[in-house]
């Protein structure tokens, strides 16, 4: 990189000096030029590259959309000021690729999009990322990369590495939602959930009275024999986990140092026993997205957050809600007599990704820096995600509150990279308690021991400790 001080700048500094010695006598001179002036930064002939298997979302193709235009203008901004490029490549979802170069004494890329599991912390562990805090000219004062709470996967050893690229029409994704279609409701002469939010009704007990009568309006309204009133889109434990952060909990208890399996007392297994009741009734049970999204064999739906955000404009078959014909919302999980009004079902997943910016790009970390806060930065004439969402994807004010909410408050979810493969056996146990295959005891008490043991080893931290410190 070069920093280049104007050549005429320097020879009127160095002749005003002069001049002064010269002429203490005269009248004193005043010069305007501000001595502050900033250095100018010459990046030319240098190219950034950031790694996606998604790489087309990332940039799509000019004219794709509006997102996707001021993207390409962000791009060609940036070789103005700067003079280097930045491209958007194919990449493995990993750490292969990027270990076998090094490995061979080749530069990698310098930003790697990606949600596999394990990519982020053997590439920190390989020592080959820069943690956010170290790499200079970074303004993290807008999140643009990420609300902390939201990055929780991206710490190690108490550091940001892994961050979110939010100025981007790509909103964040988490789990623990639930999706209504709102038109059906209607129809059926019921309130939707956010009022009953807005009533104080949004807990258990009013819960499952709101999924009766969704059963016998439909029943009345001769749905089919096969209408469920509340789909589950991915798992039974998936759902209790959720459910559990609704009724107070967290998955990993740090009172006084001693870090317990925050879910295994009396409120979380209540959280299970709920949702057995449901599956019990007839009111709950787990069916692939479509019968909820396409065929309307459902009023509500559990799954994760980008059902209701996301939406691809040239996609031939468009699974997700904004590309349907009827009006939709998304909302917590309400809540268990163990919570409040402001628990929040919402949990970060390892099903999602973040960016990862590696040292061993051959480009000085400085420079790394100036590109990322520019590119980065909210496209001009958008207000990101946050924009679309309320613009062109939400149906109602309340769904964006929601998905904030959640975003600015998403719990964290341990699983099999803490707790090892206790979480793995406690899971299936969990699932197999709700359909009613095995007692909520015992879905506790199998995998009990391996719990205690897995966080014993690996859990050091909570993340209230580091965003308290």
């Amino acid at each position: 990189m070069k920093r280049i001080i104007s050549t005429v700048l320097s020879l009127i500094l160095i002749l005003s000096v002069v001049f002064t010695v010269s002429c203490s006598s005269q009248e004193e001179e005043v010069f305007d030029l501000s001595m502050e002036t900033e250095l100018e930064v010459d990046l030319t002939g240098q190219t950034y590259r950031w790694g996606s298997t998604w790489d087309q979302q990332l940039l799509p193709s000019v004219y794709f959309s509006l997102a996707g235009d001021m993207t390409h203008k962000r791009l060609n901004d940036l070789t103005e000021k700067y003079g280097c490029t930045f491209e958007v490549i194919p990449w493995e979802d990993g750490s292969s690729r990027i270990l076998t170069e090094t490995a061979a004494g080749y530069n990698s890329i310098d930003f790697l999009d990606s949600h596999a599991q394990n990519g982020g912390i053997q590439l920190y562990r390989a020592n080959l990322l820069y943690a956010l805090d170290e790499i200079p000219n970074l303004d993290f004062s807008d999140n643009k990369f990420g609300t902390p709470r939201f990055l929780q996967y991206g710490i190690f050893d108490g550091h940001y590495y892994g961050f979110y690229q939010y100025a981007w029409e790509f909103p964040p994704e988490y789990h623990g939602v639930l999706h209504f279609n709102s038109d059906m409701l209607r129809t059926l002469g019921l309130a939707i959930p956010h009022e009953l939010m807005e009533n104080g009704q949004w807990d258990w007990a009013n819960f499952k009275e709101y999924l009766l009568s969704v059963q016998s309006a439909a029943a009345t309204a001769s749905y089919e024999s096969d209408f469920v009133p509340f789909i589950c889109g991915t798992s039974y434990a998936a759902d209790a986990i959720g459910f559990m952060f609704a009724n107070g909990l967290q998955m990993i208890d740090g009172t006084d140092g001693n870090y317990t399996f925050g879910f295994d007392n009396a409120a979380g297994l209540a959280a299970v026993e709920f949702l057995a009741d449901l599956y019990k009734e007839g009111l709950y049970v787990t069916r692939g997205h479509a019968e909820f999204v396409k065929n309307k064999k459902s009023a509500l739906m559990s799954h994760e957050s980008y059902f209701s955000t996301h939406y691809n404009e040239k996609a031939t078959s468009n699974d997700y809600l904004p590309a349907q014909d009827f009006a939709y919302g998304m909302i917590r999980f309400p809540h268990g007599p163990n919570g409040n009004e402001n628990s929040v079902s919402g949990y970060v997943h390892h099903g999602r990704r973040l960016n990862w910016v590696l040292n061993c790009s051959g480009h000085d970390v400085e420079d790394i820096g100036l590109v990322m806060n520019f590119v980065f930065a909210a496209l001009d004439g958008s207000d990101g995600w946050s924009g679309l969402l309320k613009n062109q994807i939400f149906y109602s004010v309340n769904d964006l509150d929601e998905y904030s909410y959640m975003l600015e408050n998403i719990n964290f979810n341990y699983d099999g990279m803490f707790l090892e493969n206790g979480y793995n056996s406690w899971i299936a146990d969990v699932s197999s308690a709700i359909s009613g295959r095995k007692s909520v005891s015992e879905a506790f008490e199998a995998s009990r021991d391996a719990l205690r043991e897995a966080i014993s080893k690996n859990v050091t931290w909570t993340i209230d400790e580091l965003l308290n410190e």
